[in-house]
């Protein structure tokens, strides 16, 4: 929630004039605010951004190919890379930006490398497209050239602090705004499992991109599916993202890393991985120095900082090694990484308030530490649908390809047109709307 320019009299009296749409009162909202709906969506409506499909790769002679969602196939649009396909054939699901229609095959051949499109058209995952790739592919050099699998998910999640209370004229969803990136890692190849095994998992990076809200105190993820027994490693890192590819190490631990101070200014940041609930929940902390109760932090024009490094997290779990598992445990620890990517609903983020309130996306349930969830929330969501009120009101999405967020004080209708009938249409139309952002509403990349 906002509030800009408090003045505060006491005449006896403690009176609080505000010139932000809304007024700060509890997280939560005031009670008393005018808050007129700026959607109204159906209760079945799932908010998805992505879909699923299926695809079936062979290849006339062994080869390593990488799988993007774009055209030009940067690392951004990665979805699987370093696949050994051969003539029989390798069937890949994947979890694709909802607007794509065609996928791109990028490999070695005789003359260098090239991209291979492959149609998909409105297919889902019930229905298998097959792919052969060209014949001009050549093979690996060696088998361990092509030992591993790497699957990629990327997008930017953005929240309002309201919960339980509807935003209404507030609702530009930059309360937090951050970047996730999940890459998963499997060994595909048996040979190299006994030395190399070790090296299956996940890496995952939580990048805090803007808070346009006072009361956030932390962001997270449960890692849905992902039991404590198919984890062996639990490693952590506080780092400044800066531009092309480089940062800056801030802290390191196993299970939580934590830093007080950065280039001298006082920043505390302190990233957990939690294990005992079952799923991990990996938590950071510290969004409260980020930015002033005024202009926020990245969200206000004139106010947004060109080329600041980012604050990232970056966690790494890894799994046991496969060959000293029996095949079935392997196997399901083999599914249970691959999920994370494949099964975006296995990926809970969420944003936790001063006063401890866990805020979710619609249909996720809160961690198991936050107790409070049924008091907080009574009467006030659909009937067994969590972080949903009778509007159809969300206050989480996340998008699977690294748009802009909304500036401040501008309603995320506003910054995104198509977004608006996308939801009232139940998904129907508009599949693209974050491809469409406004002119001078958003704060772009920096």
């Amino acid at each position: 929630m906002k509030t800009n320019n408090l003045m505060y009299v006491l005449m006896g009296a403690f009176i609080i004039s505000s010139c932000s749409d809304n007024v700060d009162g509890t997280a939560g909202g005031d009670e008393n605010q005018t808050r007129t709906s700026e959607y109204v969506a159906s209760a079945d409506f799932d908010w998805a951004t992505s879909r699923n499909v299926t695809v079936s790769v062979s290849s006339p002679v062994k080869t390593v190919v990488s799988v993007y969602s774009d055209k030009d196939c940067t690392e951004a649009t990665l979805l699987v890379g370093d696949l050994l396909v051969s003539p029989t054939a390798t069937s890949l699901d994947m979890n694709i930006p909802m607007h794509c229609e065609t996928l791109y095959m990028k490999y070695n051949s005789v003359s260098g490398k090239k991209i291979q499109s492959i149609d998909l058209g409105t297919n889902t995952r019930s229905e298998i497209v097959g792919v052969m790739v060209s014949e001009d592919c050549v093979q690996p050099t060696s088998e361990e050239d092509a030992g591993f699998r790497f699957y990629h998910n990327t997008g930017v999640a953005m929240f309002e602090d309201t919960w339980p209370v509807e935003s209404g004229n507030d609702n530009d969803l930059n309360d937090v705004v951050f970047e996730y990136d999940l890459k998963v890692t499997e060994c595909q190849n048996e040979d190299l499992l006994p030395a190399q095994g070790y090296k299956e998992g996940l890496l995952l990076t939580l990048d805090v991109r803007a808070k346009g809200g006072r009361y956030p105190t932390k962001l997270g993820v449960v890692l849905g599916g992902l039991e404590n027994q198919y984890i062996d490693e639990i490693s952590s890192r506080i780092v400044l993202k800066g531009g092309q590819g480089t940062e800056q190490e801030l802290a390191t631990g196993t299970d939580f890393a934590e830093v007080r101070e950065i280039n001298g200014q006082k920043q505390y940041c302190r990233v957990t991985v939690d294990t005992k609930g079952g799923a991990p929940v990996i938590m950071m902390d510290g969004l409260s120095d980020l930015g002033d109760g005024t202009n926020f932090f990245q969200v206000t024009p004139g106010y947004v900082e060109e080329g600041r490094p980012m604050l990232r997290a970056e966690i790494r779990l890894t799994g046991k090694n496969r060959s000293e598992l029996e095949k079935a445990v392997g196997d399901a620890q083999l599914a249970a990484y691959r999920a994370l990517i494949t099964d975006t609903k296995r990926q809970n983020f969420f944003i936790v308030t001063y006063d401890g309130r866990e805020t979710h996306m619609k249909g996720y349930k809160p961690t198991y530490s936050y107790t409070d969830y049924d008091t907080h929330s009574k009467g006030l969501m659909l009937d067994n649908t969590t972080y949903c009120n009778a509007n159809g009101f969300v206050w989480g999405i996340k998008v699977p390809v690294g748009v802009a967020h909304a500036s401040e004080r501008v309603l995320f209708a506003d910054a995104y047109p198509k977004f608006k009938e996308w939801v009232e249409s139940n998904g129907a139309k508009n599949k693209d709307w974050y491809l469409y952002p406004a002119d001078g509403k958003v704060i772009r990349y920096w």
